[in-house]
Parts: C-alpha cells; sequence; structure tokens
C-alpha cells in the first residue's frame, strides 16, 4: 500500500506541474478566457498546493513511520506552514500596501522589499502544500486494536478461535 501511494503521490506531482505549467494553453484548450484574473490565480494557487501536499505525502511515506495508528499532527502544520500561509495571505497587494502605508509612512524601500517578498506565490504554495502533507502521518500495521474492545476480550477472542 505505501509504494502504491509514493507512486500515486508522484504522478499526480508531475500531472499537477504539467498543469500549473501549461495553464495559459490548457485556458486557450477550453476557451475559458472570461475568467477573472483572481479566478486564475487561485486555480494556479490550487494546483501549487497540491503539488506541494503530494509531495510532502511523498516525504512522509519514504520516512516509514512506525506508528499505531494515523493521524493529522497539527504542531507540525502550525511550525512549517504558518510562514508560508502569511505570506500567501499578504500576497494579495492591497493588505500589504495598507499596512505599509499606514504604519511606515509610504517607504519606497519597504514597499519594494515587501513586494519581492510576497510576490513569490508559487513559492509559498509549494510550501504549505508540502507542511500540509508531511503533517500526515499514516499508520500501516495490520494489527487493530478497537477502543470498545478491552485487552482481556482481545485475548479471549483470540484464543477462542477452532483448535
Amino acid at each position: 500500500m505505501r509504494i502504491f501511494l509514493i507512486v500515486f503521490s508522484f504522478i499526480n506531482s508531475v500531472i499537477y506541474v504539467l498543469i500549473y505549467s501549461y495553464f495559459d494553453k490548457i485556458l486557450e484548450i477550453l476557451g475559458s478566457r472570461n475568467l477573472s484574473p483572481a479566478a486564475v490565480n487561485v486555480i494556479k494557487s490550487a494546483t501549487l498546493l497540491i503539488v506541494g501536499f503530494c509531495i510532502g505525502m511523498i516525504a512522509m511515506l519514504l520516512l516509514k513511520l512506525k506508528i499505531e495508528k494515523s493521524f493529522f499532527n497539527f504542531t507540525n502544520l502550525l511550525i512549517i506552514g504558518i510562514f508560508p500561509f502569511l505570506c500567501l495571505i499578504l500576497s494579495g497587494g492591497t493588505i500589504t500596501s495598507f499596512i505599509i502605508n499606514k504604519f511606515f509612512g509610504s517607504s519606497e524601500k519597504l514597499s519594494e522589499l515587501a513586494f519581492y517578498l510576497f510576490s513569490r506565490q508559487a513559492v509559498w504554495g509549494l510550501w504549505l502544500g508540502f507542511a500540509l502533507g508531511s503533517s500526515i502521518h499514516l499508520s500501516f500495521s495490520r494489527k487493530q486494536r478497537y477502543k470498545h474492545i478491552s485487552v482481556s476480550n482481545t485475548e479471549n477472542i483470540e484464543n477462542a478461535g477452532p483448535k
């Protein structure tokens, strides 16, 4: 199952990278020229988020963690993903320009710094997707324990089989 998921995530990553690379050509073929620039930007960011998610999943699947059950690690997401999330939010431009104008008096150097930092939506989307993908920890153990069955019942069930 682990190998299947690694191959599946790798193929998805390649497909979404191709979609991102040829996004403008795909829009021309589909005839979707009446999409707003904001919608195009959201779709591009979503494809990069998916690519980063698949890459993060591949990284976690290659680690072969010995865990008993699958879970989502919120602390990992907060540690790795808070900075790219904030950068994606601030990359819109209006929020950043408002903050610079209101608190820093329209500083030209700070405006340029903010532009170059927040204009890299591809990097922030991939990073946030990687944070999401690496926060998922999957268990591939065959033995499952159920919460409603006590240890003594489990031993009785295992010993109750045909002899």
